[in-house]
């Protein structure tokens, strides 16, 4: 049986290769084409979101930062966070010189918790970032009853692109909102990320930043190019080999020290430290990785949902809004502490490598907490998720037969 990832480059097909090998010997074309590839990325993803101005950059945590300098978040101010989430999400908020404030969560939903938020909001919040967790979207509208009109809701669509709430985009509800599309994410040009904002005023401050922001360096768009190539090759022959001794694993560990790999959180990021090159233009090379996953966005949403369904059958452990469109980026499930590393195992021995969003706060280690503004306790319910939280792969590699098998070998 092929090895089935939850990370790894999980929505790569075949044309995605052939594109990916095609751009990677047309250096020319990496940074700037000749078809304009990034602006006709951006019209694409506006054009999807009902016309809302949609600016591409490397990441979305440049899209964030950018966001923040637009709206003029400085020292004094307050951003309220999710601490279920990635460091990434919180560094932003450092580098304008703001506070972050971590909102805990609800155990059913995983998204913010609306009785924590009441008690978090001040007259020092300036924004709110909204992550719609595992594609399950958080009601916008109780959000802004709470923290009123003069507070701005963006949205965190990395794991909800595509998705509806009530009718409505995900993405086009809050005043704004920021998109990655990282190799783990809805959909993938390895590195990349998107501002959508329905102020004229706010796009055109942070297209004036973006233009005169540095270039993507021409390693950094090599090594992405490289990216779903490798894990192409890497992953049928993972698992070939005498117990850890596979051609898979020894592929990617000189893959990784030769730093062909790429890694996604720069060293300095854990010290609450801005790279240099951040923010950074996407390269029309990524953005035309973009596009060809873009065009597949619907049927990849609408396999998560069929994938998730067989896990609904088997564990119904999520509580979901029939009135929405959920995408199940991946699909949650919470175990016994004491089970997750034998569920690990055991999945693994079955070429199934599950996930772990998020077993820290933060996805950080404890000596970065601090260095982020968040104390222990801060966010409880997150806590007592993270030691309990397992994911289920949903992405178009794994098959509904797959998922099936994966099900009756959980020993859930």
């Amino acid at each position: 049986m092929r090895p089935v990832f939850i990370g790894a480059s999980p929505n790569t097909e075949k044309d995605d290769i052939k594109l990916a090998l095609k751009l990677l010997f047309q250096p020319w074309n990496w940074r700037e084409d000749k078809n304009n590839s990034v602006d006709r990325f951006e019209e694409m993803v506006s054009e999807y979101h009902d016309g809302v101005n949609a600016i591409a950059m490397d990441s979305a945590r440049s899209a964030f930062y950018l966001l923040l300098k637009a709206y003029g978040i400085g020292p004094g101010d307050e951003v309220i966070l999710p601490s279920f989430s990635c460091l990434v999400i919180a560094n932003p908020v450092i580098w304008v010189g703001a506070k972050p404030v971590y909102v805990d969560i609800d155990k059913e939903t995983f998204n913010l918790s609306l009785e924590d938020l009441k008690k978090k909001v001040t007259k020092k919040t300036k924004v709110v970032l909204v992550q719609h967790t595992f594609g399950l979207p958080v009601e916008l509208e109780k959000v802004r009853e709470i923290v009123g009109k003069d507070v701005k809701i963006v949205e965190d669509v990395a794991h909800s692109l595509g998705g509806l709430y009530k009718g409505q985009k995900i993405g086009t509800i809050g005043d704004a909102s920021v998109a990655t599309f990282g190799i783990e994410k809805v959909i993938s040009s390895v590195r990349g990320g998107m501002v959508l904002v329905k102020d004229d005023r706010i796009a055109e401050e942070i297209i004036s930043e973006i233009k005169s922001a540095p270039h993507f360096s021409l390693v950094r768009i090599k090594i992405a190019l490289l990216n779903p190539i490798l894990w192409w090759l890497i992953t049928p022959v993972y698992y070939i080999g005498i117990g850890k001794a596979t051609i898979g694993r020894a592929f990617s560990f000189v893959a990784h020290k030769l730093g062909i790999m790429g890694i996604m959180i720069e060293k300095c990021e854990y010290d609450t430290q801005k790279p240099i090159w951040i923010p950074a233009r996407m390269p029309s090379a990524l953005a035309r990785l973009g596009m060809n996953q873009f065009r597949k966005l619907d049927r990849f949403n609408n396999h998560r949902r069929e994938i998730a369904g067989i896990y609904e059958e088997k564990f119904g452990a999520f509580k979901v809004d029939q009135n929405s469109k959920h995408n199940y980026l991946r699909y949650p499930l919470l175990v016994k502490p004491g089970n997750r590393s034998k569920i690990y195992r055991n999945t693994s021995k079955n070429h199934f490598v599950l996930g772990n969003w998020y077993k820290n706060i933060l996805y950080a280690p404890d000596s970065s907490l601090a260095k982020l503004g968040y104390k222990n306790g801060d966010t409880p319910n997150a806590e007592w998720v993270a030691e309990r939280i397992i994911n289920l792969p949903t992405a178009v590699n794994v098959s509904t037969d797959e998922a099936t098998h994966l099900v009756n070998i959980m020993g859930v």
